[in-house]
């Protein structure tokens, strides 16, 4: 039986996901740069944070001070959210001793930490592979038990930490794990303009992805539900903002009434929402919606003109396939 699934913070989302996620799982959130991946693992945390669960942010692309100084512009408090930085030391030249990761480093919380980034020079040097820093969340997890974790980001895991020709294989030995954990994990996961699956998203048991684009209305973004296995969801391309309150999913009318933006900062605050300006549906040349069907290849011309010769008849483009996402779970 399902247990009651874990909300989001984003009501829109809560909504695409049928309620929230399942708890216990690892989820991925993906999408090129600046979609808005950190945004969206952040608000997953608040929400726990607002409901006196233990949480943790673990810092791979960005030093932990400037997740605070970036979060602050949405007037987001992260003080009482733990924080283990896990951002790699730079070496210098010479050879350096290296010590194991548990020794140098703790999970903290955010708001005690150093308002500047940490220096290699204050500590020794450590040695910072995905293999210590499954070990570390492995003895973490069981010495404290957190309800939400998110991974920011599985991209820098996989390029910075693994030293092994067993890429894939490392990377499915972390998700694994994560998943034995029993925890609600959030990995983000860079993609590239032109997206295609991974082994992330093979292994996580559902993935957000966030999309962006632009047309004759400026840069657009919006949000798929590529897979949730156990569980209904929405699978359409949903337009979303990133305001200074936090991200903006708009929904489809209700009944009688006008289309819905919903944030969950306005309900984390028990306020209305102010209604954000109108978004109109993305034109994607070429979407799963509305992709032309080829014609149909002229006839060969008649024997007395092609003289012998191989003429190939001309075929019709169907254009070139933008970024968008397959519909549908897994």
């Amino acid at each position: 039986m399902i247990k009651e699934k874990l909300k989001t913070g984003i009501p829109g989302l809560d909504e695409m996901l049928d309620g929230g996620l399942i708890p216990g799982r690892t989820y991925v959130v993906s999408g090129a740069s600046g979609t808005g991946k950190t945004t969206l693992a952040l608000e997953f945390l608040m929400e726990g944070a607002k409901r006196g669960e233990r949480i943790m942010y673990v810092a791979l692309d960005e030093p932990p001070n400037e997740v605070v100084e970036n979060a602050r512009s949405h007037n987001w408090d992260l003080a009482r959210i733990q924080v283990f930085d896990a951002t790699p030391d730079i070496l210098n030249y010479d050879k350096t001793p290296v010590r194991d990761v548990s020794t140098e480093r703790k999970v903290e919380y955010f708001e005690s930490l150093s308002p500047g980034i940490r220096k290699t020079s204050e500590k020794s040097p450590v040695d910072m592979t995905i293999s210590t820093l499954q070990e570390m969340l492995k003895q973490e997890l069981k010495i404290r038990r957190y309800t939400r974790v998110v991974i920011d980001s599985l991209t820098s895991l996989r390029y910075f930490y693994i030293r092994t020709s067993e890429e894939n294989t490392s990377l499915m030995s972390f998700l694994r794990v994560l998943s034995d954990l029993g925890v609600t994990c959030i990995v983000t996961v860079q993609l590239p303009e032109i997206a295609k699956s991974d082994v992330e998203a093979h292994m996580a048991r559902g993935e957000i992805r966030l999309l962006k684009w632009f047309d004759g209305r400026g840069l657009m973004r919006g949000l798929t539900i590529e897979k949730y296995r156990g569980s209904r969801h929405d699978n359409r391309l949903r337009l979303m903002k990133i305001t200074d309150e936090g991200i903006v999913i708009k929904m489809p009318p209700q009944e009688g009434g006008e289309p819905q933006e919903a944030t969950g900062n306005d309900v984390r605050k028990g306020q209305d929402a102010a209604a954000p300006e109108t978004l109109e549906p993305p034109k994607l040349e070429n979407s799963p919606q509305e992709r032309p069907v080829p014609e149909p290849d002229p006839p060969p011309p008649p024997p007395d003109l092609a003289q012998g010769e191989d003429e190939t008849p001309p075929q019709c483009s169907t254009g070139t396939q933008t970024d968008h996402p397959s519909q549908g779970g897994g």
